[in-house]
This record gives structure tokens, sequence and C-alpha cells, in this order.
């Protein structure tokens, strides 16, 4: 009675210990999905690299506090080699040297002067550090499967020829599956017990093992036992595996069956060698992460191959314990020679099995077993039964456990060299933005006093336009007659086309200052222009932007010709002047002030000499006018008055040309006062000088704003980098907390009672 209580309070501890990893094993797999979610969206995982040239492979153990080793393989156990590798003396391996499942190993033609950091962008890191953890969450599945799984899986591997089928047909005592000297298992072939299938001894080949239901026969082939060979050498069909179902024979032992135990079902899985090809020995990989227990079939005559070294390196990422079975012991002569040789090769692929090799290493041979029974297979089966069903733990959790605490330390490791790579960006971008911060101020500054004296040439190059221009025509408009001084005078006969060329003259030498103006605003322009390129070059000069000026050109050439293009055309100079002609006021001076005394003045003299001749001559002519008569004497007075009328009228007429000057100088002045000629001008002028010089301006104001913004722009950035750094040290800091408390909890769930 105290027995059975003893065994259903075992049954109950170790279903609460599966309970306990199945919680633990979601938690490590949300850990992976979420640094996973973490690299591809926020912030690409710091992977630590080192250099491991032309050297052996490093690996990291178990990190459970019985297995916590590590252990450095010798150079004569590198990984087993094939035709698309590299040879280690033509290659270089780099890797973490301190992780074990999220290991990434990287193989790189190899440069001696090359650095792997500039050929391995970190981007392509992360994307291969993503599909690693999402292989191991896929890990994680499998386990949590093997975990929910009652029965026991129990993989028989090893090399081609090794005697797995028949070590299969030792334990079940039946000659099942077909032995050949040659290599003849080309599929998987599980081994369970008839009860399974209600009893009855069938073999199903199975295409699809995820869709495989024995009691839907649409998801298998019934294959007959005398067609097994056929099927298991050939594999026609391309079935992934056969399931066998058979009663094994009752073993004349005290332990009775080992697939029909009463405890829990186990089944045997007899698989292809693993240097069959390339494609079975993946599959076997992929298959052994679903097994529970694997026992590793060695040829005693041939040892541990470079492929069964690398499966073992494989399964040892969660199975720290591997069942080796060295079969065909019986063929070697020095049998002590090669159980040295082998359980050194033991020692150095699985020290915790090495550890306890007396009950999980055996030296047997199956055939002797077949053919009349041994006691050293008798005792490998007994302590094969005791590791897969008294050793549930060791055999079912320990996996779990292992792989795990594994992938938990990876974590540690990964986020404390990210929280070290975050402190050290944080650290460098700080250091960036001390060092730029003066030349940011000192841009600023530049930009403003730039935008200023921009501004100065603008505002100077208009006000002397204006100034230039104001000043220049006013003394054109009150200087008019000058120019009508320079035309010939014909006569009076000639007088009218005299006068049109007098309108014509003024109105050139007014289109001739007005045009002198347009060179003076050009001048000005250019100089505005040339003084703003200087700027523009000491700007470049600051080496920020390389662009020239986009308006404009280098050379005064350019400058002087797109400045000439963007004056305006001249056109008409004046509305009223396009208008003009001459009138009859033009030829006759109404200015009766200026013209009375003329004539007052030469009446005034020809008064003064009358009266001077007739005082000195009064007796002479009181003499005449009593010898000749009164009548004789007005008339001559008279004739006297005519001729003083006629040289007054000749004076007029003879001083005509000065009139018509005069009268079109002061016409053409007043009709340019009255249209705001001068200020028209003056206005236009400092508009085309503020329209040719602005853009340069605009221009160079513009690109030290692009400076600026450059500038601020990498500081936005490095402050946003900053910003994600600051929170990768926080998010890895929690990882690690959150790793370490999943790590101890995991290590907690031991064999004990």
């Amino acid at each position: 009675m105290s027995t059975t209580n003893s065994g259903e309070f075992q049954e109950r501890l170790f279903a609460d210990k599966c309970r306990r990893m199945h919680t633990h094993l979601l938690g490590t797999r949300s850990l992976l999905r979420d640094i996973g979610e973490y690299n591809r969206t926020k912030w690409p995982v710091h992977y630590p690299l080192a250099r491991l040239a032309h050297g052996g492979l490093k690996r990291s153990s178990s990190v459970l506090a019985s297995d916590a080793t590590m252990v450095d393989t010798p150079q004569a156990l590198r990984r087993a080699q094939t035709t698309d590798e590299i040879p280690d003396s033509e290659a270089r391996l780099l890797d973490g040297s301190d992780l074990s499942v999220l290991k990434l190993d990287l193989r790189l033609s190899y440069h001696a002067e090359s650095d792997v950091m500039g050929s391995l962008e970190e981007s392509s890191i992360a994307r291969l550090l993503d599909e690693r953890l999402a292989q191991c969450e896929g890990h994680i599945d499998k386990l949590l499967a093997r975990i929910a799984d009652k029965s026991s899986k129990i993989l028989v591997t090893g090399d081609l020829n090794a005697g797995k089928s028949t070590l299969v047909n030792a334990l079940v005592r039946r000659d099942i599956l077909p032995r050949d000297q040659q290599p003849c298992t080309m599929l998987f072939c599980e081994v369970v017990d008839a009860s399974l299938n209600a009893g009855v001894e069938e073999i199903h080949a199975v295409p699809s093992i995820a869709a495989y239901d024995r009691n839907d026969a649409s998801t298998f082939v019934r294959v007959q036992s005398e067609d097994l060979e056929d099927v298991v050498m050939e594999n026609d069909e391309h079935y992934q595996q056969l399931k066998i179902y058979t009663h094994e024979r009752q073993s004349e032992s005290e332990h009775g069956s080992l697939l029909h135990n009463g405890v829990v079902d186990v089944a045997l899985i007899d698989s292809p060698g693993l240097n069959r090809d390339s494609l079975k020995t993946t599959q076997l990989f992929a298959r052994q992460e679903e097994i529970d227990v694997v026992v590793f079939v060695v040829n005693a005559e041939n040892h541990f191959t470079l492929s069964g070294q690398d499966f073992l390196l494989n399964a040892g990422n969660e199975k720290a314990h591997i069942f080796i079975v060295v079969n065909r012991f019986d063929a070697i002569r020095r049998r002590d020679r090669c159980e040295r040789m082998v359980l050194d090769q033991i020692r150095d692929l699985s020290p915790l099995t090495y550890a306890e090799r007396a009950d999980l290493v055996h030296f047997v041979s199956a055939h002797e077993q077949l053919a009349g029974g041994s006691a050293a297979f008798a005792r490998m089966e007994h302590c094969l039964r005791s590791f897969t069903l008294e050793q549930r733990f060791k055999s079912k959790l320990a996996p779990a456990q292992r792989y795990a605490s594994n992938v938990l330390h990876d974590v540690c490791f990964l986020a404390a060299e990210n929280v070290g790579a975050a402190t050290r960006r944080i650290q460098e971008i700080n250091s960036v933005l001390r060092d730029n911060m003066p030349r940011y101020e000192a841009l600023l500054e530049q930009r403003t006093d730039a935008s200023q004296r921009a501004e100065h040439v603008l505002d100077a190059g208009c006000a002397e336009v204006r100034r230039h221009t104001a000043a220049h025509l006013a003394t054109t408009q009150l200087h008019l007659q000058d120019a009508a001084d320079k035309v010939a005078y014909g006569g009076l006969l000639a007088l009218w086309t005299y006068a049109e060329n007098v309108l014509l003259a003024i109105v050139r030498h007014v289109e001739h200052e007005v045009a002198e103006c347009d060179r003076f605003a050009c001048f000005t322009i250019q100089h505005a222009r040339a003084e703003l390129a200087e700027l523009e070059a000491q700007r470049r000069s600051l080496g920020e932007l390389s662009d020239s000026l986009h308006v404009g050109a280098e050379s005064n050439d350019d400058l002087t010709s797109v400045t000439a293009s963007q004056i305006a055309s001249i056109g008409t100079i004046s509305n009223a002047l396009d208008t003009a002609q001459l009138e009859l006021s033009d030829f006759i001076d109404l200015d009766l002030g200026r013209n009375w005394a003329t004539l007052t003045s030469l009446s005034a003299s020809l008064g003064l000499f009358a009266s001077k001749s007739v005082a000195a001559n009064a007796f002479s002519l009181l003499r005449l006018s009593s010898s000749v008569g009164t009548t004789t004497a007005r008339r001559m007075v008279a004739t006297a008055a005519v001729l003083i009328g006629a040289g007054s009228v000749f004076y007029i007429v003879s001083d005509m040309d000065a009139t018509v000057r005069r009268r079109l100088a002061q016409r053409v002045a007043l009709m340019l006062d009255n249209e705001g000629f001068v200020e028209h001008h003056a206005e236009r002028l400092t508009t085309e000088a503020s329209r040719a010089i602005r853009p340069f301006a605009w221009h160079l104001q513009h690109n030290f704003q692009r400076m600026v913004e450059a500038e601020e722009h990498k500081r936005a950035d490095h402050l946003h980098r900053r910003r994600a750094a600051q929170d990768s040290q926080i998010y890895f800091d929690e990882l690690r907390a959150k790793a370490q408390e999943l790590s101890l909890a995991v290590r907690s769930i031991t064999a004990d009672l």
C-alpha cells in the first residue's frame, strides 16, 4: 500500500514539475518573441562578434547548477565539412564565445586585411539573429509538446551501418526491422506497442506525420510485413515515416517489457544513418528536437565520426545526457583500448554523459542478444528502461530545463551586451552633441550676421540707386535748354524745322540721361551681387554645403548679363513726350514781364539817346521848325518813332530761336514735372535693383538656413538615437532582470523529491 502511495505521490510531483516547466517555457518563449519584435521594429540587437580563426569550436554547456561547465573542444573535433563548406585554413568563424543556443555560426571568406564588422552590416546580423530567435521559439514549441505528451520517444540514431535496426530488434526481441551488412534504413521507423492500435499488429506507411491518424485510413497506407524490407530500403513512395504496431516478446528478466511497461507509452524510432546524405541528416537533426531520449549507436570499429560529433554537439544544446551504445563490441580484439578511446571522445563531446558513463555508456553486441542473450545487453536494457521510465525528470524534463536555461543564459548575456552597447552609444552621442554645440551656436551667429549684412547690401544698393536717379534726373529736368542750345538755327524760314529738332534733341537728351541712370543701377546691382557672392563664398568655406548660387553665376560677366536682363526695358520714358507736338505758343514768349523789360530797356536807351540829341540840337530843331515848318517837324518825329518800333520788332524776330528753345524746354520740364517723371524713374530703378539683388540675398539666407536646418536635423537625429539608446538601455536592463528571475525559477525545478 505504501509503495502504491509513493508511486502516486511521485506521479503527482512529476506532473507538478511538468506544469511548472510548461509555465516557464511559455515565459521563455514570450521573452524570445518580445526580443524578436524589439529587434525588428525598435533596436537592432547588438550581437557580440569574436574571431576564432583557425581554431576549434568553443561551446557553452548547460548553466544548471550541476552542469555549469565550459568545454573547449580540441581542434581535432572540428565540425564535419561538406563539399559546400570552406576549409578552416581559408575561413574564419565569428561567434559570441559566451553564447550557446543563440550562437550564430558565420563563415566568411578570409581576408587578412579586412574587418568583419565592415563586411557584415548591423542589420544583417539582426536578421540572422531574428531567424535564430524564431528557430528557438519553434524548438520551445516542440518542448512544450513533449512535456504535454504522456508518452516517451526514444530515437535510435548513429552513423551508417552502425547496427541501429539490429539494436531495435534486440530491444523488442523480434526480428521486425530489416537488417543487412549494407545500409538499409531509408526512412524513420517508429515501433510502438500494438495495444495502441487496439491490439492489432500493423504497419502503417505515413506520407505526412502531421496529418496521421490511425483511425483515418486515408492518412496512411497499410504495408504487409513481407513488403516491409522493400519499403524501408527503397521508399519509392517517399513516405515520411513507418508506424509499426507490434507485440513485444516478453523478457525473461524481472523488469518486463520496454514498450508495454504499465507506466508510460514508449516508442522506439529507428532512423537513417547520419552520413547517408545531407537531406536525411537535416531531417534527423530536426527530428531529434521532438525526442525525449537519444540512443546514439556507435560502431565499435569506427568510433565517433565527424558527422556523429556534429550531431552530439547540436543535441547537447538541450540534452546534457546522451544514452550511448557502442555496438559490435564483440568484433573488437583489444577491447580495453577501444573502450578507452571511445570514452575519451565522449568526455570531450558530452561531459555529463561521461560523468555518468556507468549508466549511460554501454559496450554491447546486438547480434549476441538476438542469438541467445548477453549480460552486457541486459544491463544496457535495464539502464535504458531506468533512464526512460524511472528517471523521467532526467530524460523528459531535464532537456527542456537545460534548453530553457541555456536560452535564458544567452538572453542575459545579450541583454548585458546591449545594455553596455546602449550605454556606449549614449556616451558617444553626448560627446558628439557637446563637441558640435560651439559650432552650432557659431553657425547661428553667422546666419544672423550674414542675414543682416545681406539686408544691408540690398537696402544700401536700392537707396543709392534712388538717390542718384532722383538727383540726376532732377538736374536734367532743370537744364533741358542746354541740350537745345546744341541745335543749329537755320533762320526764320526754317523756324518750324528748328523747333522740331529742338524738341527731338530735348527728348533724346532725356532718354540719354535716363539710360545713364539705368547704367548706374546696373553697376550698383553688380557691386551688390559681388558683395553677396563674397558672403556666399564665405558660407561655402564653412564646408557644409557645396552648392553654388542658383541665381546668377560666379563671373562678373555673368553677373552683368543677368543684371541687364533683369532691368526693365525703357520702351518709353514719358507718356507726355511720346505724344508731344509743337504748338504756336512755342514760338511766342507770352512772358510779358520778360519781354516788356527788354522793350522798356530798349526804349529807355533810345529815349535817352533821343533826349540827348534833342537837348543838344534843340535850338537846331527850333531853327529847323521855324525854317521848314511845324508839319515837317512832326513827320520827322513820326518817322523816328516808326524806326524805333521797327527796331524793336526786328529785335524780337531775331531772338525767336532763343524763344523756341526756352519755350520748349519750359513746356517739356512742366510736362515731366506734372507726370512725376523723376519719382517714377527713381521708383522704377529702385524696384528693379531690389528685384535683381534680392534673389541673391534670399539665396544666401536660404543656404544658411539649410545649413542650420541640416545641423538641427543632425542634432535631432542624435537626440532621437539617444532616446532610442536610453529606451534600449532600460528595456534590456529589465529584460536581463526578467531572464535572471525566470532562470532561477527554471533551475528551481530539480530531480529531488
